[in-house]
């Protein structure tokens, strides 16, 4: 799943600003329209990729303490299943020129959402592990954007259970505190500016933010609030640090940090 990860998020930028401006010619139209084409038909074929391994990990996954099948409905412990047989549905429908406007192809959108929304709240329910977590970050975002462009309701960012508590919060291991930080000194994630407003998913895919870097785009700092701070002395930052849990000390104007010293938190 993580050998084709693509920029998701850079992309949906650029589709949704095709669709803010008037058409001023039927050129202009009929590029929008093929670009747009282009951009649900690379959505679902890295949703092909992606979904591939996924209903095997998931279930591999539940059979594993602490983890509880009992506590998942039956449509939720099919979700995996679903999604995986949806999308490989939706993979055969998209090749026509006609995917934004034909009805089988949106309702198959709708249904592969429909049993994503049950994978959701399957992945909310307990702790699964975090690779597994983030690759449902990435197929959500993918899913999201499909949802955006056919006009309907988006998948929930829904938080599991914090690792190491029982039901209701208690009864694991008791919450750490965090470290003091350094006067002057902030904390977050290097990544670039698009990824950054994508989610905390994003924040960590390093192919993801070296292709937005490539294509011009200029990193930044993503605090784990989601507040983000421009950084003003870019050659500060080597691509090492990209996807990187890190604390930045310098001076911090406003939303703008001009860094002294940066190192892996």
């Amino acid at each position: 799943m993580h050998l084709h990860r693509f920029v998701i998020a850079c992309l949906a930028v650029c589709f949704i600003g095709l669709f803010a401006v008037p058409s001023a010619a039927p050129q202009e139209k009929y590029n929008r329209d093929a670009y747009a084409r282009e951009y649900v038909q690379f959505l679902v074929q890295e949703l092909d990729q992606w979904t591939k391994g996924f209903p095997r990990q998931f279930y591999s996954a539940l059979l594993q303490p602490p983890r509880d099948s009992s506590k998942l409905s039956e449509s939720a412990k099919a979700g995996p299943s679903d999604l995986g047989d949806s999308v490989k549905q939706l993979a055969s429908l998209s090749s026509g020129k006609d995917i934004l406007t034909n009805g089988d192809f949106r309702n198959q959108v709708d249904k592969t959402l429909a049993a994503a929304k049950q994978v959701n709240l399957a992945m909310a329910s307990q702790r699964f592990p975090d690779p597994l977590q983030s690759d449902w970050e990435q197929i959500r975002t993918a899913l999201n954007s499909l949802a955006e462009i056919y006009k309907v309701e988006t998948l929930a960012a829904l938080e599991p259970p914090a690792a190491g508590r029982g039901p209701g919060g208690r009864g694991g291991a008791p919450a750490t505190v965090a470290a003091a930080l350094p006067p002057g000194a902030v904390a977050g994630y290097i990544v670039d500016q698009r990824c950054s407003a994508q989610g905390k998913g994003m924040w960590t895919n390093v192919s993801c933010i070296e292709r937005c870097v490539r294509d011009g785009d200029k990193v930044v700092l993503v605090t784990e609030e989601g507040k983000v701070f421009q950084i003003a002395n870019q050659d500060k930052i080597t691509s090492d640090s990209y996807g990187q849990k890190v604390i930045i000390t310098g001076k911090t104007e406003g939303e703008i940090i001009t860094i002294d010293t940066l190192k892996t938190s």
